[in-house]
C-alpha cells in the first residue's frame, strides 16, 4: 500500500454528503500517510473539503467545463488510483477516460466494466447511516490491499475552520451587537431535496419567539440565496428580530458562525450535517426522510420525528399530498426537545 503515491477521490455532488465522506477520506489518509490524494468536487461542494488535513488539493470541478476537458485535466497529473464515492456511470467513464490505472467503486448503475476493482454495494445499505456507505466502500478496498479496518476514531465527521474563518464570524457577529457571551440560536427552515422536507415557516417563527424569551438568546437564520424568501417571512412573522444570514455568507462562512452557536435547529440538510461536523449541538425535523440514514453524527444531537405510516417515503413532494409527517411535529415538540436535552443550561 505504501507505494501509491497518488490518488485521486471523486466527493459526492452534495454539500452533506461531502461532510459525511469525511471519515471516510481520514481513513484513506490514514492507510496511505505518505500518499498525494487529490478530491474532485463540484465547485458548490469544494469548500466543504477546505482546510480538510486529509486532503492535499482538490480540482474543481466547472460547469463551463466539457467532459472530455476535464478527462484530461485530471489526466495530466497521472493519478494511479482513483476512488468513488458517487454511485453513476458517469463518474466511472471520467476516471476511465482519464487513463486512471486502478478505479474502485461500488458496482453500481451498469459500470463494472468501468472498474478495475468493483466493490459489492452493502445488502442493508438502505437501512444504515450514509456515512458507512462510503467508509465501507475505503474498508472494503483495503481489505484487498491491506486488510485494514476502521475504528470508533474514523467515524467522526471532519470541517476545521480556519482562525481567519473564525476572526471573520466574530467580526460579523460582533457587528450584530451580539458578544461572545450571548447565547446565539440557530434554525434552518430550507431544504434543498425538495419542499417535502420543509419544516413550516410559521412553527419556525413560534419556536424561536418562545427560545429567545426561555434563554435570553438571539436567533441566527441561515439559508442558501434561494431561502432568502423564506427566511424574511419568518423574520417577519417573529416578535423578536433575529439576524438573517440567509443567502448573505457563502459556505465557509456559515460554517464558522453556527459554529458559534449553542444549538441549531434544522430540517434534513447539508447545513445539518455541517454543525454536526464543527460540533454543535442539533435538534433535526425529521419527515419524509429516513433519520437511520441521514440523522447528524456525534453525541446528543435529537432526531423530532412522528411514526406516520407513509413516513418515511424519500420523497421531495409529498405524493399524498398531505405533509402528514410535517404536520404531525408541533412547535412544543421542539421545545420539549431543548429542555429535555438540556442544550441551554
Amino acid at each position: 500500500m505504501s507505494k501509491i503515491k497518488k490518488i485521486i477521490v471523486r466527493v459526492p455532488n452534495w454539500i452533506g454528503d461531502a461532510v459525511l465522506c469525511t471519515p471516510a477520506l481520514h481513513l484513506l489518509r490514514k492507510s496511505f500517510p505518505s500518499a498525494s490524494i487529490t478530491a474532485l468536487a463540484k465547485e458548490w461542494v469544494a469548500p466543504a473539503l477546505k482546510a480538510n488535513p486529509d486532503i492535499d488539493r482538490i480540482i474543481v470541478m466547472t460547469e463551463k467545463e466539457s467532459y472530455f476537458e476535464l478527462a484530461g485535466k485530471i489526466a495530466v497529473n497521472k493519478f494511479e488510483t482513483g476512488i468513488l464515492f458517487p454511485n453513476s456511470f458517469s463518474s466511472a467513464l471520467l476516471f476511465r477516460l482519464a487513463r486512471i490505472p486502478k478505479r474502485i467503486g461500488y458496482s453500481t448503475n451498469g459500470r463494472s466494466l468501468l472498474l478495475t476493482q468493483r466493490i459489492k454495494r452493502p445488502l442493508n445499505f438502505k437501512k444504515e447511516h450514509q456515512v458507512f456507505y462510503y467508509l465501507q466502500l475505503i474498508e472494503k478496498y483495503l481489505s484487498i490491499t491491506g486488510n485494514f479496518r476502521s475504528n470508533q476514531e474514523m467515524v467522526k465527521l471532519i470541517w476545521n475552520i480556519t482562525e481567519e474563518e473564525k476572526v471573520g464570524a466574530d467580526e460579523l457577529l460582533r457587528g450584530a451587537n451580539i458578544s461572545s457571551q450571548k447565547r446565539l440560536i440557530g434554525i434552518n427552515p430550507g431544504a434543498a431535496h425538495g419542499p417535502a422536507k420543509r419544516w413550516f415557516p410559521e412553527r419556525f417563527a413560534e419556536v424561536s419567539d418562545e427560545l429567545v424569551q426561555k434563554y435570553d438568546a438571539r436567533i441566527a437564520i441561515f439559508g442558501s440565496p434561494d431561502e432568502r424568501k423564506t427566511a424574511i417571512s419568518i423574520a417577519e412573522m417573529m416578535k423578536f428580530k433575529p439576524l438573517n444570514f440567509a443567502g448573505k455568507t457563502n459556505l465557509r462562512q456559515l460554517a464558522a458562525i453556527i459554529s458559534r452557536c449553542q444549538l441549531f435547529v434544522t430540517n434534513d440538510t447539508g447545513n445539518m450535517h455541517i454543525a454536526a461536523a464543527v460540533g454543535t449541538p442539533v435538534v433535526t425535523i425529521f419527515g419524509p426522510t429516513d433519520s437511520r440514514r441521514t440523522a447528524p453524527r456525534g453525541n446528543g444531537h435529537i432526531i423530532v420525528q412522528k411514526k406516520i405510516r407513509c413516513s418515511p417515503c424519500m420523497k421531495k413532494n409529498c405524493p399524498k399530498r398531505h405533509h402528514k409527517c410535517m404536520k404531525a411535529i408541533k412547535a412544543q415538540d421542539i421545545l420539549d426537545a431543548v429542555e429535555n436535552r438540556r442544550f441551554l443550561k
